[in-house]
């Protein structure tokens, strides 16, 4: 789908399709795909994370703080990773031991962190020191820093999920991987099963919070400041790749390559829509239509596979 939505772009626009336009979606798509590999564990257990967007604010907001506008980029990106860390484990632990559904309790958290992160920055605009641009301006080897972080988090979903080529294992599902699929699939017959169902569910919203803060660091650093905006909306983008990309709502079935070029159709559409002089409010009907498709298409598959089912269960 991505390729052929290059090569419409490329056939429209004459200016379209250089190798500085693919670094610049690559770089565009990095928080993207960042965010969205780690909402493709959550969505795999069957849950959902509305406070993806809230967890980037909040993130960049302590980011942008004064207790660590001073700390060199390594402490920051530590700061960054437990904060995300522990707003993923208020999101799981809540969802886990309460079964309170993940809908209302990311509702709830998206709007705590969305105020939260609003207190420390006031609503106003704050610049980042040049050292924590350099997250998303800098380069290793001619690779922006931005890519390469999306790219280390791509490689850890590959292996913790698996990964399959012409039905042979590339790289063995791991038992984290395993469980996270029995989750999603039906999480009773995974509790009889024995499985740690409650701790792979925090798990997963913990990964999710970890790569939201981190999503925020390449993010903010592209932008050089934190502003009130950033992060508004974004989990709907986020649940738009990560569907896009194969990965159903219902859970048990997922893919990180999937999610991956899901975010680079979103970020090369919305790109074309910029080549085109379209008004950007037609991005989000763009985003809004594909999410209600993949949605409908998925409840579609689930009500077929359930009648397939029935009458082998009746016999």
């Amino acid at each position: 789908m991505w390729l052929v939505l290059v090569l419409a772009l490329s056939g429209l626009y004459d200016e379209f399709g250089t190798g500085a336009d693919f670094r610049n979606i690559a770089i565009q798509a990095s928080p993207l795909i960042i965010a969205a590999v780690g909402a493709t564990f959550v969505i795999m257990t069957g849950g959902i994370d509305l406070s993806v967007g809230s967890m980037l604010f909040l993130a960049a907001a302590i980011e942008s703080s004064r207790a660590l506008g001073a700390a060199p980029a390594g402490l920051v990106f530590a700061a960054i990773a437990a904060t995300g860390l522990l707003m993923g484990l208020v999101n799981g632990v809540a969802i886990a031991l309460t079964r309170v559904p993940a809908l209302i309790v990311t509702l709830a958290s998206m709007q705590v962190f969305r105020g939260a992160g609003g207190h420390i920055t006031g609503q106003q605009n704050i610049d980042l020191p040049a050292h924590l641009q350099d997250i998303g301006t800098g380069s290793l080897l001619g690779v922006p820093a931005p890519i390469l972080l999306a790219a280390v988090t791509v490689l850890g979903g590959v292996l913790v999920f698996g990964r399959t080529v012409f039905g042979r294992t590339v790289f063995g599902r791991t038992v984290f991987g395993r469980h996270l699929q029995a989750v999603g699939s039906n999480p009773a017959a995974a509790r009889d099963a024995g499985l740690p169902v409650r701790a792979v569910t925090i798990g997963a919203y913990a990964l999710a919070g970890v790569l939201a803060a981190l999503a925020s660091l390449t993010q903010t650093a592209r932008l050089g400041a934190v502003q009130p905006s950033i992060g508004d909306g974004y989990e709907l983008t986020v649940i738009t790749a990560v569907v896009l990309g194969g990965t159903s709502l219902f859970g048990g079935r997922g893919s990180i390559i999937g999610t991956v070029l899901g975010a680079l159709v979103l970020t090369t559409a919305q790109t074309g829509l910029v080549f085109s002089g379209a008004s950007p409010y037609v991005f989000d009907i763009v985003r809004g239509g594909v999410l209600l498709v993949a949605v409908i298409a998925a409840a579609f598959r689930w009500r077929t596979l359930a009648q397939a089912l029935r009458p082998a269960a009746a016999s």
